[in-house]
């Protein structure tokens, strides 16, 4: 029963996250175009996003063996599920109503008030969106649970988040080198030519490979994950081990970001421009970092656990 009961979570943050890339990928898009990014300063959450969805995954990583033990199927269905329903048409309502808020943006000034009500409904699909899909009951018993590492990833999060513009500043290098080296690579299936310094052209279909595809933020949040994680098991870790994954590690998640924006050219130049210009501008690409993290996670975590933790948890 506690087994079936982490599986519904596992399924339940799934859902979450897969939503949370889907709804950002609708309005993603739009939220360049306009003025939205700027004149009403929603630029605030595109690092909180990638910060959000690193933290789900090394928080369930991370603890997975005390959510384990813990019986979520007796407070997961507490709440109605009439109650969940509603939650979530509202969250509907609420991105669709941002969206329609995104084509006609121009009717509307920055102002004070402006601003409060366009971050209050974008906060709000979110905020729907989690109340609907894991329910009243579960979050506030979640709360009490994990009040304390909660924090911990809070701090973390304040941390990396207020770091990020230093490393921003990073964005110029690791770009130039993904632009080489992915045009490298396209130049092996189709025809490559370099408009710019950053600017590839791919069988027709041209990007710049700025911010949003260096890489910059991912692996910056990656690294930071990665130490935060080896900072709290400290004292279960083989030191020379932790130490000689980190470079490696990061290594591959520079490598998963080139890979990416080789995919996001071939979206563009072989299926749909449309999609790949909504690629780039949603967090999409983020599921490849998440999904490179869990496979290194799972692989050399437990690897790197001294004999005698490995053994009290049947190693």
């Amino acid at each position: 029963m506690v087994e079936k009961g982490f599986r519904e979570f596992l399924v339940k943050t799934g859902v979450f996250l897969g939503l949370f890339v889907l709804i950002s990928f609708v309005i993603g898009q739009k939220i360049v175009a306009s003025s939205l990014l700027m004149g009403f300063k929603l630029f605030i959450y595109g690092g909180m996003g990638k910060v959000l969805l690193f933290s789900v995954l090394g928080f369930v990583l991370l603890y997975r063996d005390r959510l384990r033990s813990i019986s979520f199927r007796d407070t997961m269905w507490q709440i109605q599920k009439w109650g969940n329903f509603i939650f979530l048409l509202l969250s509907l309502v609420s991105t669709v109503s941002f969206y329609i808020l995104e084509l006609n943006i121009g009717l509307f000034s920055p102002g004070v008030l402006s601003i409060f009500l366009v971050h209050l409904l974008f906060l709000s699909i979110f905020a729907f969106l989690i109340i609907g899909i894991f329910g009243l009951n579960f979050i506030v018993s979640f709360f009490r649970e994990f009040k304390r590492e909660l924090l911990y990833f809070l701090a973390f999060g304040v941390v990396v988040y207020s770091l990020m513009y230093q490393v921003w500043k990073l964005w110029p290098y690791l770009s130039l080198i993904v632009t080489k080296v992915s045009s490298y690579l396209l130049g092996l299936i189709g025809s490559v030519s370099l408009i710019d310094q950053y600017t590839i052209s791919f069988n027709g279909f041209a990007a710049e490979i700025g911010e949003a595809c260096s890489g910059v933020y991912s692996i910056f949040i990656f690294s930071a994950l990665y130490l935060f994680a080896v900072i709290l098991d400290w004292k279960k870790l083989v030191k020379w081990k932790a130490v000689v994954l980190f470079l490696p590690a990061i290594v591959g998640a520079f490598f998963v970001n080139i890979f990416r924006v080789f995919l996001l050219f071939v979206v563009g130049a072989f299926f749909s421009r449309e999609v790949a210009v909504g690629l780039y501008h949603s967090y999409t690409g983020m599921i490849f970092f998440l999904i490179y993290f869990s496979i290194f996670f799972v692989l050399f975590y437990d690897w790197m656990k001294k004999d005698e933790f490995k053994r009290r948890q049947g190693r």
